[in-house]
């Protein structure tokens, strides 16, 4: 999935997990959240034991990257899956940075 004009490109990978390039903050958390949750509605998501959340091109976020960490945690423990984060070095920054 990826939005015209964002800043951000968001992209489901089949029988892996989910993968954002560009910038994560308040303004394109929310397709990420949607991205997550639409992960499991496919077929393939089935018999996963690990969901990978790839944050590694990640480019540019806010304290929103925090949220959409503990939004897909909450996902993956509802669906009884594992979450891998991959985090890019603005990701670690940001997570360090929160109060």
């Amino acid at each position: 999935m990826s939005t015209a004009m964002s800043p951000v490109q968001i992209f489901v990978n089949e029988g892996t997990g989910v993968s954002v390039t560009g910038t994560l903050d308040v303004t394109t958390v929310a397709g990420l959240n949607r991205a997550v949750c639409d992960f499991f509605e496919f077929e393939h998501a089935g018999g996963i034991d690990v969901l990978t959340l790839d944050l590694s091109t990640v480019t540019f976020c806010d304290e929103s990257a925090l949220a959409a960490v503990r939004h897909a945690r909450a996902v993956c423990t509802d669906h009884e899956v594992a979450l891998r984060v991959i985090p890019s070095e603005a990701v670690r920054h940001a997570m360090r940075q929160r109060p």
